[in-house]
C-alpha cells in the first residue's frame, strides 16, 4: 500500500517542479546582442558599434542595444522623435521637417512594417539633406550656424512661427550704415567723394578704358557679365558726383577695371610704360580704399567677390605672387558668405542667377586650385563642401532668357566663352588632386600615386574637345576670336601643371623616375613651340593681357636641368633654344623687369652657365 502513494506523491511534485520551471522559462528574458536596427530587420549583426549594416545605411547614430520591450517602447519612439526634432529644428527646416517627421506615434512606430523606423526614416533625411542651410538676406547659413549669428536667433524664429513673437528689427539700409559709419566711426563725410575724383576726369576716357578691357583682356580669364556691369557702370555717372549708397559697392570693381586697363593699354590710349604703370597702382590703390568702405556698408555682394577677384588678378600681372593669395583667400570667403558653394537649385534661385553664380564659383575654383600648386600652399575649397556644378556652355546673349528657364547646355563641340571655364573647371578637379598628393599630412605619397595623376592629365588631354586640342581644329579660329586664345591657354595650363607634378622626381637618377624626367622634356618643349607660335599670331595687347609668366619660367627652367644632366643629349639642341630665347626675351625689356622676373632670369642664367 506504501509504495503506491509514494509514487502518486512523487509525480505530483515532478509535475509541480515541471509547472515551476516552464513559469521560470517563460518570464526568463532573452538575452539579444544585436542592435536594434538589425534586430528590427532581421539581419545578422556583426556587434561592432556602429555595426557594418548601419554604416552601409549611413545611419549609424541608430545602431544602439536592443532592448526587449512592448508597450514601453512606444515611450522610446517618442523621446527619440523629440530628440530627433531638437536636434535639426533649426528655423531653416521648419518648412521641409513638417513633411518628413511624423506627428504622431501612429504615423511610424510598429505600423511601418518593412519600412524605416521613426528615426531610420526622418533622421537621416534630415542628416543628409543637400541643401542643409538657408539663404537668408542674401547670406549664407549652414545647419550649425548658431543662433546668434542669424537674422533671427533660433528662440525668437520658433516663437515667430507660434505666432507669440513679431518679427525681429530689420537690418540696416546701405544709406543707414553710411551714416552710422560716418557719424560714430570718423569717417570723413567727403570720403567718398574724393574716391569718385580718382576716377579719370572726363566719363570719355573711362569709357575707353572700359570698352578697351571687354574687347581685349575680359574674355581672356574670368569673364564679367558685359549688361550687368555697363547697368551699374552707367548708374554712377547718372548720380551726377552724388553716389548712392547702393552704388558704393560698384566702385572697387570699377577701379579694379581700370587698373587692369591701364596696365595693359596701348601707348596711344594712356602714355609709355612708366605713366602706366603709376596710373594703375593708383586706381588699384583707389580701389582697395573703396573696398573697405563698400565693405562696412554692404558686407557681402557679388561685386565684391568679382572686385577681389580681379585685384587677385592685378597682382598676377604685376608678378606679384604671393601677396595676391590674401586677395584670393578674402574672395572665396566673401563667396561662401553669399552662399555660392551651393548650387542654385538647391537654394530655389532663378535659372539667371543659377548660371551667374556657378560662373564665379567656378573662377574662384580654378584660382584657388591653380595658386595652391603655384605657392605650395593647401586650397581653400574643399569638394567636400561645395555642390555648385560648372557653368552651361552657354553665350551670354543666352542668359537674359535664363531668367525664365534656363537654356539647352551646347555640347563642348561647339565653342562659347563659357567652353573654355568648363574645361578649365575639369583641369582644376585634378590640380586639385595634385595639390592634395603634396600637401597630405595624413598618409603617405608613393610615387605610383605620381603616376596615377599623371594618366588622368593625359586623359584630360585625349578627351578635349577638337577646337581645343593638342593636334586642333582651326577651322572656327576666324569665326570666334577667342577659341585661339582659349585653346594656348589649357594646353600650356596642361604642360605647366604636368611639369610641376614631376619636377620634385626631375634630378633623382634611379630609372623609377624616367617617366618624370621624360614628361617635364617633352612639356618643356612642346610649350615653347605653342608659346612662340602663338606670339606670331596675336597682338602685343593679347600677349601681355594672358600673364603667366611662371610657366613660362617653369619651362625655362625645365630646359636648362635637361642641359645640365645631359649636355649632349638627343633633344639638347632644343633645350638650348628655349634657354636662349627665355634670356634674350628678358634682356630686351630692360627698366621693365619686375623683381620676380629678374629673379626668374637669374635662375636660367645660372642653369645656362652650368649646361655650358
Amino acid at each position: 500500500m506504501g509504495t503506491p502513494v509514494s509514487a502518486s506523491t512523487g509525480q505530483k511534485r515532478r509535475s509541480a517542479s515541471d509547472a515551476n520551471g516552464s513559469l521560470k522559462k517563460k518570464q526568463r528574458t532573452r538575452v539579444s546582442y544585436s542592435c536594434s536596427e538589425c534586430h528590427r530587420r532581421k539581419q545578422k549583426c556583426d556587434r561592432q558599434v556602429p555595426c557594418s549594416h548601419c554604416v552601409a545605411r549611413k545611419v549609424p547614430e541608430l545602431c544602439k542595444g536592443y532592448t526587449p520591450g512592448k508597450a514601453d517602447s512606444d515611450l522610446a519612439a517618442r523621446l527619440a522623435r523629440i530628440e530627433n526634432i531638437i536636434e535639426h529644428a533649426l528655423p531653416q527646416y521648419a518648412s521641409r521637417l513638417s513633411s518628413s517627421i511624423p506627428q504622431s506615434p501612429s504615423e511610424g512606430g510598429d505600423d511601418l512594417g518593412e519600412g524605416e523606423s521613426v528615426r531610420g526614416d526622418s533622421g537621416p533625411q534630415v542628416e543628409d539633406d543637400p541643401q542643409g542651410g538657408i539663404l537668408q538676406g542674401g547670406k549664407w547659413y549652414g545647419s550649425s550656424a548658431s543662433g546668434s549669428v542669424t537674422t533671427q536667433p533660433l528662440l525668437e524664429q520658433l516663437h515667430a512661427q507660434s505666432g507669440e513673437l513679431g518679427p525681429v528689427e530689420e537690418a540696416q539700409t546701405p544709406a543707414e550704415k553710411l551714416l552710422r559709419l560716418i557719424q560714430d566711426c570718423g569717417v570723413s563725410a567727403t570720403k567718398v567723394p574724393e574716391l569718385l575724383r580718382e576716377l579719370p576726369e572726363s566719363k570719355m576716357t573711362t569709357d575707353r578704358l572700359v570698352d578697351f578691357y571687354f574687347q581685349q583682356i575680359n574674355y581672356t580669364r574670368y569673364p564679367l557679365y558685359e549688361p550687368a556691369f555697363r547697368a551699374s557702370y552707367e548708374s554712377i555717372y547718372a548720380s551726377g558726383g552724388k553716389l548712392h549708397p547702393n552704388d558704393i559697392r560698384f566702385l572697387p570693381l570699377l577701379f579694379v577695371i581700370l587698373a587692369t586697363s591701364v596696365r595693359l593699354a596701348p601707348d596711344h590710349l594712356v602714355g609709355n610704360s612708366s605713366v602706366r604703370r603709376i596710373t594703375s597702382l593708383r586706381y588699384y590703390w583707389a580701389s582697395r580704399r573703396s573696398l573697405l568702405i563698400a565693405a562696412a556698408v554692404q558686407t557681402d555682394s557679388l561685386e565684391l567677390v568679382l572686385a577681389r577677384l580681379l585685384s587677385f588678378r592685378f597682382l598676377v600681372f604685376e608678378r606679384r605672387i604671393t601677396e595676391c593669395w590674401a586677395q584670393l583667400g578674402a574672395a572665396v570667403r566673401t563667396a561662401q558668405a553669399l552662399g555660392l558653394h551651393r548650387d542654385g537649385t538647391k537654394l530655389g534661385l532663378d535659372a539667371f542667377n543659377t548660371e551667374y553664380r556657378r560662373r564665379v564659383w567656378t573662377y574662384l575654383y580654378h584660382a584657388d586650385r591653380t595658386h595652391a600648386l603655384i605657392l605650395g600652399r593647401p586650397p581653400s575649397i574643399s569638394d567636400d563642401y561645395t555642390d555648385t556644378l560648372p557653368p552651361s556652355n552657354i553665350p551670354d546673349d543666352a542668359l537674359p532668357t535664363a531668367r525664365i528657364v534656363m537654356p539647352q547646355s551646347e555640347p563642348l563641340t561647339k565653342p562659347t566663352l563659357m567652353t573654355f571655364q568648363i574645361l578649365r573647371h575639369s583641369l582644376a578637379t585634378i590640380i586639385g588632386h595634385i595639390v592634395h598628393h603634396f600637401q597630405n599630412l595624413r598618409g603617405h605619397s608613393h610615387y605610383s600615386d605620381v603616376v596615377h595623376l599623371d594618366q588622368e592629365l593625359e586623359n584630360f588631354v585625349q578627351t578635349l574637345p577638337p577646337h581645343y586640342s593638342l593636334d586642333p581644329d582651326t577651322s572656327l579660329d576666324h569665326v570666334y576670336h577667342f577659341v585661339p586664345v582659349h585653346r594656348f591657354l589649357i594646353i600650356t595650363e596642361v604642360f605647366f601643371v604636368r611639369m610641376s607634378l614631376h619636377r620634385p622626381y626631375l634630378l633623382r637618377r634611379s630609372d623609377r623616375y624616367n617617366l618624370s624626367r621624360s614628361a617635364s622634356f617633352k612639356c618643356a618643349r612642346l610649350d615653347f613651340r605653342n608659346r612662340q607660335l602663338f606670339k606670331q599670331s596675336v597682338s602685343r595687347e593679347v600677349m601681355l593681357s594672358m600673364g603667366g609668366g611662371y610657366r613660362e619660367f617653369q619651362a625655362a627652367m625645365t630646359a636648362g636641368i635637361s642641359l645640365v644632366l645631359e649636355p649632349d643629349g638627343p633633344e639638347s639642341e632644343a633645350m638650348r633654344q628655349i634657354v636662349d630665347m627665355f634670356i634674350q626675351e628678358h634682356m630686351n625689356m630692360g627698366d621693365e623687369l619686375d623683381e620676380t622676373t629678374k629673379r626668374e632670369l637669374k635662375v636660367i642664367e645660372l642653369l645656362q652657365s652650368k649646361a655650358a
